[in-house]
């Protein structure tokens, strides 16, 4: 049985982009939040079976087929099942140990696993861009995991055969999926034969299979939050020069590189012209202001001719990641803690009576609200000695604020609180299972009423009053809990693919 290795360049470039993330590529430090979140991924995409295979393969690291199969108490066919579902759609990844009797050992892929609640904005962003048929081909690619174009194809064909009133032709859906191939959406990748089941002499390779290329998508991601955050630091002009800059980057490099390409003075011009013309004679001094802020995420390489610019991707990182834990702070503890946060990031080591002059608070009240922080472990304090006597009164107390400890801790927070509210959803969705069942086959009766031509109106209704009262009270839950976790989302996505550097 064939599973599937990933050897292709774009898979190389993903897979170092995602190996800098220690936190979630660490099996000794991997939290139980983050445990528990793999597991109800797997258990709602593929059923408890799987779900226990991956609770298995978590547990113990780098497991062989036979200690799977003891493990979970399951029969051999079951297990290999199982391990080519989920390799398939990069749950586990497998290595070969050994040369002369080589052993196939399995590993979860948590890099890309704990991607898997980004896929709807990944879904939403080829809708926006290339409309509602391409939708369906990427729904297609990631529900299929590793697939065949043919296979994607004809899946959307039937598909949009029942649901659109257009006819969609083959030809049609080639074309738009060599589109999004093109600009990096999907990518090729290559199938290998797993020695577990098949002699090494018998490995069979192809080179039409296809997968999503989550890299493009990070990039884009990367760049639409860059954009805001220079637009709230400075204005709309400031953004739009930025953004000059990323365009010229995508059409000439690489999505995983920490720096983009230099962008002439010149070119900065010109795609202002193209772009808002009016911003044009204050180009300079814009690129003055950004390469002069403390933030450093533009800089400029060379002075010739105007100069040259450069987006320093990592200095966004760090300055992003800041930006988030200090939003957490003012809505955890309140905007005077907020302000001594800050001036404790700024400073990097400062005295307790130094907060309180610059936070502009009465000594009391500081010395409250820094030890409030520390004790929470927002902040730390270190003790530097004068005197060798280690005495109190000859010893300088400095706070500072451990920010890649509080990165990886509130991580593991949005971790929990994504898996929290993926049960709280299917708690109430299966409560309400009678309901939602009937409330499809209503829906469904009512589509074939319309495509014989009969009103909707004149159909029984299936539901009671009270029945789509109480329906209608589940769905509200369930968009509020859809929207509380593309919240969650969106800053395990700061905290962790643009948290790939260390913060000094």
């Amino acid at each position: 049985k064939a599973v599937v290795s990933t050897q292709s360049t774009g898979a190389q470039n993903l897979d170092r982009f995602l190996s800098q993330r220690s936190e979630v590529t660490s099996y000794s430090r991997m939290s139980t939040s983050v445990h528990q979140l793999v597991v109800s991924l797997a258990d709602d995409l593929f059923g408890p079976i799987c779900a226990k295979t991956v609770s298995t393969v978590l547990q113990n690291c780098n497991s062989t087929l036979k200690d799977i199969i003891e493990k979970t108490g399951f029969d051999r066919r079951t297990v290999n099942q199982c391990l080519c579902v989920l390799v398939k759609h990069r749950f586990i990844q497998y290595e070969e140990v050994g040369e002369k009797q080589p052993i196939t050992r399995y590993t979860i892929d948590l890099g890309h696993t704990l991607t898997l609640p980004l896929y709807p904005l990944f879904v939403s962003m080829v809708k926006e861009h290339h409309g509602s048929i391409a939708e369906i081909i990427l729904e297609e690619v990631l529900h299929q995991g590793i697939t065949t174009k043919d296979a994607v194809l004809e899946t959307c064909l039937g598909r949009l055969a029942s649901t659109s009133k257009e006819s969609i032709s083959m030809d049609s859906l080639k074309s738009l999926f060599d589109v999004l191939v093109s600009r990096g959406y999907i990518e090729k990748t290559i199938q290998d034969s797993d020695p577990t089941y098949e002699p090494p002499a018998k490995k069979n390779r192809t080179n039409n299979l296809w997968r999503v290329n989550s890299n493009t998508f990070y990039a884009y991601l990367r760049d639409v939050h860059l954009i805001d955050f220079i637009k709230n630091r400075f204005d709309d002009g400031a953004a739009d020069v930025v953004s000059v800059i990323l365009n010229i980057n995508s059409q000439l490099e690489g999505d995983v590189a920490q720096v983009s390409s230099a962008a002439t003075y010149d070119q900065i011009l010109h795609g202002l012209k193209s772009k808002k013309a009016e911003l044009v004679p204050f180009a300079k001094s814009y690129l003055d202001v950004l390469v002069n802020s403390d933030m450093g995420i533009v800089k400029m390489i060379e002075e010739f001719g105007g100069g040259s610019f450069i987006v320093h991707f990592g200095k966004f990182y760090e300055e992003y990641t800041k930006h988030h834990i200090r939003s957490i702070v003012k809505e955890r503890f309140g905007l005077k803690c907020h302000r001594v946060f800050s001036i404790v990031v700024a400073q990097k080591m400062i005295e307790q009576k130094q907060v309180a002059e610059l936070a502009l608070l009465p000594y009391k009240d500081a010395k409250e609200l820094l030890y409030g922080l520390y004790t929470e472990n927002f902040l730390e304090l270190q003790e530097l000695h004068r005197t060798p006597d280690f005495s109190p009164l000859r010893t300088f107390y400095l706070f500072h604020a451990p920010l890649e400890k509080l990165r990886q801790k509130l991580l593991s927070t949005c971790y929990k609180a994504v898996f929290n509210l993926m049960e709280v959803r299917k708690r109430n969705l299966n409560e309400n299972s009678r309901l939602v069942e009937k409330s499809l086959r209503a829906d469904a009766a009512v589509l074939q009423a319309t495509q014989k031509g009969i009103p909707p109106d004149q159909l029984e209704d299936i539901l009671t009053r009270s029945e789509k009262q109480q329906l209608a009270g589940c769905m509200r839950l369930v968009k509020t809990l859809d929207l509380g976790e593309i919240s969650v989302v969106d800053t395990i996505l700061a905290l962790t693919h643009f948290g790939t550097t260390q913060i000094s």
